[in-house]
C-alpha cells in the first residue's frame, strides 16, 4: 500500500469515539429501513476495515497515523478486557500472558521480556556479564556499577588517586529524573537503589555544546533476531557550554545532560520552527549531524558501521530472555511482535559510540515540526514493514480454517515434525524476506548480516541457562545416565552361555538369581571354545541380571541372601503366621509324594532326553512343557534313587516341633547332610511380575530349605 509521506500533521488529532459507519434510524417507513440495512451490508463487506486498539497510548500521532493514512477503525476499549482488534499500540509493557491469548493474525508494538533492556539495571547486568567474557567485543558503554549490589566495588573506585567523576541515575526512571554526578561516595545512599557509571569526560562538540544521537531501532523477530534501523533520528544538545566537569559545575545539569525533557525549560533553548530546515536548534535531525561532520572530514561511514556493531551486540546479549517470553510457538513467520526502541548514544571526541540506555516507550511527542515529521514517517513504515492489512489477515485466518477442518475430519489434531516445522519456518521467512525488502521504506536490515554473531548468541544462551538452572538440571540428568551401569556388549554365543548359566533352572517361569556352585558339562564346552570372554566366577554372586532377547523368561527381584543365621531366624520370627501355613504345605506334599513314583519316573527319562541338547534348547523344551500347566508353586521331585533322602528330610519326626519352636535350636544341634552341609532354612518372595491372563497370585512368602532348594533347581524341575 502506498501512501503519501508529505500528509500534514500538525502535532494534534481529535477523533470521535462513534462508529462512522452507524446508519441513522431516522427512518420513517419500514422500506427505507430495509433498503438502508442492504446499504450498510454493502458497504460493511467492501471495506472491512480493521481494528486499532489505541486506549492505553496518549500520543495523538499514533491515532492519526492509524486513522488517517490507513484507514483503521479506532477502538478504545481496554486490549486486556476485549480481544477483538487486528493492532495493538500501547505505551507499556506487555507480559506474555497477553502475548499467549493473541490471534495469529494480531500485532502488538511490545516484546514481552524487553525490560532486560529499558531498565538501567537490567541492561548493566547483562551487558557486564557479556563483557567479563568479552573485553574488547563489549567496550561499548561505560564501565557500570548496580548499587547497593556492588557498593563496595564502586566505593573502591573514589580511593585510587585522582579524583574521578561519576554519573548516578535511578534504576527505573527517564526524562533525566533524578540523574546527578558526583566525586564523592558520601552523597550517595548505600541503601538505595541507582546504576552508576563512568562520565565521559571528553565528548564530541558541535557548536561548543555536548549532545547524543537518540537512534530508532525496531526489532520485528526474536527466533531469530530480526533488526531494523531507522535512517532518520534525533540530535538532542544541550543549552550551555561544555567544559570539563570539576567541583564548581557538577550540578549544571543542562551542561553535562541532554535530555530534552531538562533542556527544553532553558531560556537558551531554541526550538525548530520549520521541518524543512533540520540542521536549527538544541533539536535537530540526526542526518545532519552526519552531514556536518561528513563536512569536518569525519569518518562518518566508519561510526555508522560501530554504531550498527554496538546495536547487534547489545541484542544478542538479551535474546535468550526474548526468545523465551515469546509464547507463540506455532508462530513460524516470527512477526506477531514488533518494538520500536529508543538508543541514545554518545559520540566521544575520537569519535567513538558509548550506548548509554535503551528506551522501550521512545517519547512520540510531536511539540515541533521536525518531531511531527519525522515519527509519523517512523510510525507509517512500522506499520507497513509488518505487513499490517486486510490481504494478510484473511490469508491467516483460511489456514486457520483449513487446519481445523482437517482436524473435524480426522478427528485429531496433526503434529508436525521437527523437520517439517523447520521447513514451514524457512518457506515462512522466505516469504517476509520477499515482502520487507520491497515495503522496509526508510528502515535498513542490519540483522541478520554478512558478519556472524553466532557467538555471542551462544554465550548469550549459557549465561541465561546458568542463571535459570537449566544448565544444572541437564547436567544432573547427563551426571544420572552417565552413572548407570552400561550393558556388557558381548557376541550372541555368550549371551547364550550366560543364559544357560543363569537361566536354565527354570520352573513354572519362575527365576532367582543364585550363587552357582560349578559349571555344568554344557557351559564348560562353551568356555573352552570362547576363552576370551569371561563372566562372573562361582563364589561371586550375581549382582544385577544380564541383557537377554526377548523371550517367555518372566525376571524377578534379585534374591539377596543373608549370611548370618541370626538375621534369619530374626526375619521368620516376625512371619510366625505365614511361615506356619507353608511348613504344614510342605508337610503335607511330602507326605503324598511317596504315590507318585510312576510321575517320577517319567520326569527322569525326560530329563535324560534334555541333557543331550543345547543349553538353549533345554531352555526352550523345558518352557513348552510349562506352557501346559503355567504355574505351581512346587513340582514332584523327579528322581526316584534320592527318595529315601528326601523322605528322611520331609520324614515327620516322632516329636514334631512348630517351625518357630525349631529355630531355636542352635545350629550345632542341626542335622547334618551327607555333603558336610547343614539343612539351613531361606524365605523366598515370589511375585509375578506378568502373570497369565486372568492368573492372580499373592505376593506370598516360602520357607525353603537350602540343599532342597539347590537340588530342585538343579535338576531342572
Amino acid at each position: 500500500m502506498k501512501q503519501d509521506k508529505e500528509m500534514p500533521f500538525n502535532g494534534d488529532f481529535e477523533d470521535s469515539e462513534a462508529d462512522e459507519d452507524d446508519v441513522s434510524q431516522e427512518s420513517e417507513s419500514e422500506e427505507e429501513q430495509i433498503q438502508v440495512k442492504k446499504k450498510k451490508k454493502k458497504v460493511v463487506n467492501s471495506s472491512k476495515k480493521l481494528i486499532m486498539n489505541v486506549s492505553d497510548t496518549q500520543y495523538p500521532v499514533v491515532k492519526f497515523v492509524g486513522k488517517m493514512i490507513y484507514k483503521f477503525k479506532l477502538s478504545y476499549v481496554p486490549y486486556l478486557e476485549n480481544n477483538n482488534w487486528d493492532f495493538c499500540w500501547t505505551d507499556n509493557a506487555v507480559l506474555p500472558e497477553t502475548l499467549s491469548k493473541m490471534q495469529p493474525h494480531q500485532r502488538i508494538n511490545h516484546f514481552p521480556g524487553m525490560y532486560s533492556l529499558a531498565r538501567k539495571n537490567h541492561l548493566g547486568r547483562n551487558l557486564n556479564k557479556m563483557q567479563k567474557q568479552y573485553p574488547d567485543e563489549y567496550d561499548f558503554y561505560p564501565r557500570t556499577w548496580m548499587l547497593p549490589s556492588e557498593y563496595g566495588d564502586f566505593k573502591a573506585q573514589f580511593q585510587k588517586g585522582k579524583a574521578k567523576t561519576f554519573i548516578v541515575k535511578p534504576e527505573a526512571s527517564c526524562q533525566g529524573k533524578g540523574i546527578f554526578l558526583t566525586r564523592s561516595i558520601d552523597q550517595i545512599n548505600p541503601q538505595e537503589h541507582y546504576v552508576a557509571q563512568r562520565y565521559i569526560h571528553k565528548p564530541l562538540l558541535i557548536d561548543g555544546l555536548k549532545f547524543d544521537l537518540r537512534m530508532y531501532v525496531m526489532i520485528c523477530g526474536c527466533d531469530p533476531l530480526r533488526i531494523y534501523l531507522y535512517k532518520e533520528g534525533l540530535a538532542r544538545f544541550a543549552t550551555q557550554q561544555y567544559s570539563s566537569p570539576h567541583s564548581t559545575n557538577l550540578d549544571d545539569v543542562c551542561m553535562h545532560l541532554t535530555n530534552y525533557a531538562i533542556n527544553k525549560d532553558n531560556p537558551n533553548f531554541v526550538f525548530n520552527e520549520d521541518e524543512k530546515k533540520m540542521d536549527v536548534g538544541h533539536k535537530r535531525s540526526m542526518t545532519s549531524v552526519f552531514e556536518l561532520l561528513r563536512i569536518q572530514k569525519q569518518n562518518v561511514d566508519q561510526l555508522l558501521s560501530d554504531i550498527k556493531d554496538l546495536i547487534i551486540k547489545t541484542f544478542c546479549a538479551v535474546q535468550p530472555i526474548l526468545q523465551q517470553n515469546y509464547t507463540q510457538v506455532e508462530n513460524y513467520a516470527n512477526n506477531m511482535c514488533f518494538e520500536i526502541l529508543g538508543f541514545d548514544i554518545l559520540i566521544d571526541s575520537s569519535l567513538k559510540p558509548y550506548l548509554l540506555e535503551v528506551n522501550h516507550t521512545p517519547s512520540f511527542t510531536t511539540d515541533t515540526p521536525l518531531d511531527s515529521y519525522i515519527k509519523k514517517n517512523l510510525i507509517r513504515d512500522a506499520i507497513t514493514l509488518m505487513s499490517i492489512n486486510v490481504k494478510t489477515k484473511n490469508e491467516i485466518i483460511s489456514q486457520k480454517k483449513d487446519q481445523m477442518q482437517k482436524r473435524v475430519l480426522t478427528g485429531k489434531k496433526t503434529k508436525l515434525s521437527f523437520e517439517e516445522k523447520r521447513v514451514l519456518k524457512m518457506q515462512a521467512q522466505k516469504e517476509r524476506d520477499e515482502y520487507e525488502c520491497k515495503n522496509k521504506g526508510d528502515f535498513e536490515l542490519i540483522y541478520p548480516c554478512d558478519k556472524s554473531y553466532e557467538e555471542f548468541l551462544l554465550h548469550a544462551q549459557k549465561l541465561y541457562e546458568d542463571w535459570t538452572g537449566a544448565n544444572i538440571r541437564r547436567n544432573l540428568k547427563r551426571d544420572t545416565i552417565s552413572e548407570q551401569p552400561k550393558p556388557q556388549s558381548c557376541s550372541q554365543k555368550p549371551i547364550l552361555t550366560q543364559k544357560s548359566q543363569l537361566y536354565k533352572h527354570v520352573q513354572s517361569k519362575v527365576n532367582t538369581n543364585l550363587y552357582p556352585t560349578k559349571n555344568t558339562k554344557a557351559d564348560q564346552e562353551v568356555t573352552q571354545e570362547e576363552p576370551e570372554q569371561t563372566f562372573q566366577h562361582a563364589h561371586e554372586p550375581i549382582q544385577s541380571q544380564p541383557q537377554l532377547e526377548p523371550d517367555n523368561f518372566v525376571t524377578y527381584e534379585d534374591y539377596h541372601q543373608s549370611e548370618s543365621l541370626k538375621d534369619l531366624y530374626n526375619f521368620a520370627e516376625k512371619r510366625i503366621p505365614e511361615i506356619q501355613l507353608i511348613d504344614l504345605i510342605q508337610f503335607r506334599r511330602a507326605e503324598s509324594k511317596q504315590d507318585n513314583s510312576s510321575f517320577q519316573i517319567f520326569q527322569m527319562s525326560q530329563q535324560n532326553s534334555l541333557s543331550n541338547l543345547s543349553p538353549l534348547m533345554q531352555i526352550k523344551s523345558i518352557q513348552d512343557s510349562k506352557n501346559e500347566k503355567k504355574f505351581s508353586i512346587r513340582k514332584k521331585n523327579k528322581q526316584p534313587k534320592q527318595i529315601d533322602q528326601e523322605q528322611l528330610y520331609f520324614q515327620p519326626q516322632p516329636h514334631y516341633q512348630p517351625p518357630i519352636q525349631q529355630h531355636s535350636i542352635s545350629y550345632q544341634q542341626q542335622v547334618q547332610m551327607q555333603n558336610g552341609s547343614f539343612v539351613k532354612p531361606k524365605v523366598f518372595s515370589i511375585k509375578l511380575q506378568h502373570p497369565p491372563k486372568g492368573y492372580k497370585l499373592q505376593s506370598l512368602p516360602i520357607l525353603m530349605q537350602q540343599n532342597y532348594t539347590k537340588q530342585r533347581y538343579e535338576q531342572g524341575v
